[in-house]
């Protein structure tokens, strides 16, 4: 697929996997249009999206959309997972991709004023967009190895941006309870929602959609309102460079609840 053959396509793609030379690596897998179903391994071998020929590899085996994991690893052992990223999705129900634009940015106001003014955002190929804190940003006091103060931290960013959008905005609705939302104005409604499966992946940056053939492409945070699909055409697509935090949030700490922060610094006292 000469799509997949773009130097700044692939490289896109492996410095995600990479984490951009940060903590932990990342599962890989691709959709093989062949069998019409996700591969997670060639050849009995774990996918490793980490040079040219193994993008060849997968695209003579049949890839035509690469995912990876919201997850980070120590080298390729994936049964040893260190944290996640914090990533939610927003998706349109109705009011289409200008509904969830717009609720986007409301997502990135509210982490702005969280200290989060780094968020990575990309289109997700259909009607919404996938919002990543990568793990670099969260201090070591906030969590300390234990994954389910992570996942604590992440439910209590979503309860703040809740807050935000009603307090912030009278003509919106914002139903349902921490990891999924339903941010409703008037008939036009979208779901925000949290991703945290073990092993869960997510469509890579500057992969193609498998449904819709558009790119998953990165974009500026400030820029999300005046983003079109035509942004997103195979031929077009120009990635905006995902750059690892200039520093660690630390205001995140907040967000922990006393008896799981307890217990985190519990582990920092002993280490």
């Amino acid at each position: 697929m000469d799509y997949y053959r773009r130097l700044d396509v692939r490289q896109t793609i492996m410095d995600f996997v990479r984490a951009s030379n940060g903590s932990g690596e990342r599962e890989c897998t691709f959709y093989n249009a062949r069998i019409k179903s996700m591969q997670r391994h060639l050849s009995k071998h774990p996918i490793v999206l980490d040079s040219t020929a193994a993008f060849d590899r997968a695209l003579a085996s049949g890839a035509t959309a690469f995912y990876c994991s919201y997850w980070r690893y120590l080298g390729q052992d994936f049964s040893r997972p260190i944290a996640h990223d914090l990533v939610w999705i927003v998706r349109a129900r109705r009011g289409g991709l200008e509904f969830a634009k717009r609720v986007t940015a409301w997502v990135i106001e509210a982490l702005a004023e969280d200290g989060i003014s780094e968020p990575w955002v990309k289109y997700s190929g259909q009607l919404g967009f996938d919002i990543l804190i990568p793990f670099e940003a969260i201090p070591n006091e906030a969590w300390a190895g234990d994954s389910y103060a992570v996942a604590d931290l992440q439910r209590g960013l979503t309860n703040s941006i809740a807050s935000y959008l009603t307090e912030r905005h009278s003509s919106i609705r914002v139903n349902g309870v921490s990891s999924s939302l339903e941010i409703k104005r008037r008939t036009d409604t979208c779901l925000l929602s949290e991703l945290r499966v073990r092993r869960g992946l997510l469509l890579a940056p500057m992969s193609l959609n498998p449904e819709s053939g558009l790119v998953s492409v990165p974009i500026a945070p400030d820029e999300v309102a005046e983003f079109s699909v035509l942004d997103a055409s195979p031929a077009d697509a120009r990635p905006f460079e995902w750059k690892q935090p200039s520093r660690v949030v630390h205001e995140l700490v907040k967000h922990v609840r006393p008896w799981q922060l307890a217990q985190v610094q519990t582990k920092l006292a002993v280490a």
